[in-house]
């Protein structure tokens, strides 16, 4: 893995750990706000910095980040309520992070 992949994983966990807290309940409209907090900043990045940045990895840094929380969910035995939850929340994930990169595109190309 590349420093960009653990630069994209930090940036994520540190993102879970300030958003945890306040997306506490469960629900849909619950679980696509958090995921925006996540991943749409991520996207951002990325796409304000497409010369540096890697869409590629980033993907792949969410993807991980995801299924690890998952299973560390699992593991401390929180059981999953919804699989639809989860089929959405990897589906938004990919939503967010694309459109956090069109939006930081736009905001690249004004300056």
């Amino acid at each position: 893995m590349n420093s960009a992949f653990w630069r994209y994983f930090l940036i994520l966990s540190l993102l879970f750990i300030i958003w945890g807290e306040f997306f506490v309940s469960n629900g849909l409209l619950n679980q696509l706000t958090f995921n925006f907090a996540l991943f749409y900043p991520l996207g951002f990045l990325v796409g304000y910095r497409p010369q540096l940045e890697n869409l590629r990895t980033a993907y792949l840094a969410a993807l991980i980040f995801n299924f690890l929380s998952y299973l560390v969910a699992g593991i401390s035995g929180i059981s999953i309520e919804s699989w639809t939850l989860v089929a959405l929340d990897f589906t938004s994930l990919f939503f967010f992070l694309k459109v956090g990169t069109i939006m930081g595109q736009r905001a690249q190309s004004k300056e």
